[in-house]
């Protein structure tokens, strides 16, 4: 297992075998996600009092014009605070749009690094970098395997890059970027 610790998250890059699950969304454990072969993002911290809530493990079915026949994985991480405060990580393969958009007056965003992901944007409510935040959300973020498949190796579908995407309620910008 390879373990890396960036500014945002631990990335851990696994190439084991992907988990049998059935179509749809599969309760899982943070160990399934060592089984997969994508790229998957873990917080290296978490505010006090959070805990995890939920892992979920599905499958993106290949289309008529791709070989193989495989199944590609994608994941789902939510974490919960205290009251309703929340942390979660999504991953998509292809088909995103944009998450970051919120039409409020009282929202602002702001780039963050991180070694790995550079750069994340991210917008939040109410405006303000200090103070506990009600929603924090992340672009999608391309992990290194999506930038070389897409990028160097112009494959038309990723097969092992993702997208990640970040979300948080209740916790301040500072802890998101922890």
């Amino acid at each position: 297992m390879q373990v890396v610790r960036p500014a945002v998250l631990i990335l851990s890059a696994l190439c084991l075998v992907a988990l049998g699950a059935s179509s749809g969304q599969a309760r899982a454990t943070l160990d399934d996600l060592k089984k997969l072969e994508i790229t998957c993002l873990v917080p290296g911290y978490l505010p006090k009092g959070f805990h995890l809530n939920k892992v979920s493990i599905s499958y993106d079915e290949p289309g008529p014009n791709e070989s193989g026949g495989g199944r590609f994985p994608l994941y789902n991480l939510e974490y919960k605070g205290v009251g309703k405060a929340s942390f979660s990580i999504d991953s998509a393969r292809e088909g995103i749009g944009d998450r970051n958009f919120m039409e409020t007056e009282d929202s602002e965003e702001t780039e963050l690094h991180s070694p790995l992901l550079d750069p994340v944007d991210i917008v939040y409510t109410p405006k303000g970098k200090t103070g506990v935040k009600k929603e924090i959300i992340a672009n999608w973020a391309e992990d290194a395997n999506m930038k070389r498949e897409t990028g160097t190796e112009h494959l038309p579908h990723p097969l092992l890059g993702r997208f990640h995407g970040l979300s948080a309620s209740g916790i301040t910008v500072a802890e998101f970027a922890k």
